[in-house]
């Protein structure tokens, strides 16, 4: 005779729809069977009861099924309390930003915190082998703020102030990409974040999109290299010179920029219009990029404006997804944004003698792009000092004594971690000489 003790809890396993397959403290993630349901006319599954998380502002939805290009529609409905009412079902949105490899994702957004049950509606049958992920990003300190580049800048319109990785992910727990892919921009590529973003916490927002973009779409990072939110506060993605993921799988030599909101819904604040300004006003003047400029942009194989909405990639052939992104209300902003940037003073300023060096004169840096191990190279210059700073403005190395022919002969300057660097040399007659430099 079997144990009657081992067959029930096998019993109890097979009529339970959902498991909890894996648990930490900020995460939950549950494997969803689904049954027909009559009453709804399509697949239910069971009552989900949401285990505890650390507090949080939200939690964040999202799930993938173990299958590339699957076809299926999913909604949401949660419940705070078993004396609550249900809330109305929510679409769980098709994820289109990206490949995702052995993977079809889904997104669904902000959730009270407070939630004790869900349920997970499919409107076609499928496999078992839907996850579904509840992140909770945890509350974020008062005291973490954004900071200004140091010293010298190396362009004439400066950089905004930079909420860093640090900044908005201070426990660590968000490590960049170790395998970054280097690009030199041509292209800003402006979206919008989508999604109903109702938290005011947007640094939690930005942990809450890392976990999306490394866990649920199993990327490397974070796909956009900077996002914006409401009140301007301008935060590091991937950073200045390194491949994103936000761009229909075209992301060469562009770079991302997230503006935090459902712009199909809501409208841009004044706050996001005028950081996303400054911003790019700054990046063009470091990237050499023609703000109200149009050009060839390779991997897309269309002309397009140098500042461009994600949806104006969906024409190319190359496109492995078709959005509306940035949202109606922030791409119809587009063409203003140009001009107004282009009015800026500092993108008209032709006087500065930054990055003027005469015919006979020369400082190059090889290799370049590089694992972190460079030289410097120039001819009929005198440099007094040399400063290394990284993409949000940090002092890495300063060099300022000794600068002759002989401190460079057979002197490698060593970087240890992959990003976009920017070497500043300062020359005896006044000048400052701006190189960059990307590691990987």
């Amino acid at each position: 005779m079997k144990n009657p003790i081992s067959f029930f809890f096998f019993a109890l396993l097979m009529m339970t729809s959902v498991f909890l397959f894996g648990q930490s403290r900020n995460s939950l993630e549950y494997s969803i069977e689904f049954s027909s349901s009559q009453l709804y006319a399509t697949y239910l599954s069971k009552k989900i009861t949401v285990e505890p998380t650390v507090a949080s502002p939200f939690i964040m939805l999202s799930g993938f099924v173990e299958e590339e290009n699957f076809k299926g529609q999913f909604y949401f409905r949660t419940q705070i309390d078993a004396k609550s009412e249900w809330s109305d079902w929510q679409p769980i949105q098709l994820m289109t930003e990206g490949l995702t490899p052995n993977r079809t994702v889904y997104f669904g957004g902000e959730i009270d915190s407070k939630t004790k049950y869900l349920h997970i509606k499919s409107v076609t049958q499928t496999p078992t082998n839907f996850k579904l992920r509840l992140f909770a990003p945890g509350h974020s300190d008062n005291n973490e703020t954004a900071h200004g580049r140091g010293g010298e800048v190396d362009c004439t319109c400066a950089q905004p102030d930079i909420c860093g990785r640090a900044c908005w992910c201070p426990s660590g727990d968000c490590p960049i990409d170790t395998t970054p892919e280097p690009t030199v921009a041509s292209h800003f590529i402006v979206h919008h974040s989508a999604g109903q973003t109702t938290s005011s916490d947007f640094a939690a927002v930005v942990r809450s999109y890392y976990d999306l973009h490394t866990v649920t779409n199993g990327w490397d990072d974070i796909g956009y290299n900077w996002l914006i939110d409401g009140n301007g506060i301008i935060y590091e993605g991937r950073g200045q010179g390194l491949q994103g993921a936000h761009f229909s799988c075209m992301n060469q030599k562009t770079i991302g920029i997230c503006v935090i909101g459902n712009y199909e819904n809501a409208t841009p604040t004044t706050e996001a219009i005028n950081a996303l300004q400054n911003f790019i006003a700054w990046g063009a003047c470091e990237e050499d990029i023609d703000v109200q400029g149009m050009d060839f942009h390779p991997n897309s194989e269309l002309n397009l404006n140098n500042i461009s909405g994600h949806l104006d990639g969906n024409p190319s052939p190359n496109a492995c997804s078709s959005t509306v992104c940035p949202g109606v209300n922030l791409y119809g902003l587009l063409p203003t944004i140009r001009d107004e940037i282009a009015a800026f003073p500092c993108i008209n300023d032709n006087s500065s003698n930054i990055n003027r060096l005469l015919e006979n004169e020369k400082i190059e840096i090889f290799p370049n792009p590089n694992h972190g191990n460079f030289q410097v190279d120039f001819e009929n210059v005198a440099i007094t000092n040399i400063v290394i700073y990284n993409s949000i403005g940090q002092t890495i190395k300063n060099y300022n004594n000794n600068l002759t022919n002989s401190f460079f002969q057979n002197k490698t300057l060593n970087i240890k971690s992959e990003g976009l660097y920017h070497l500043q040399f300062s020359l005896n007659d006044g000048r400052v000489i701006s190189k960059k430099v990307v590691v990987f």
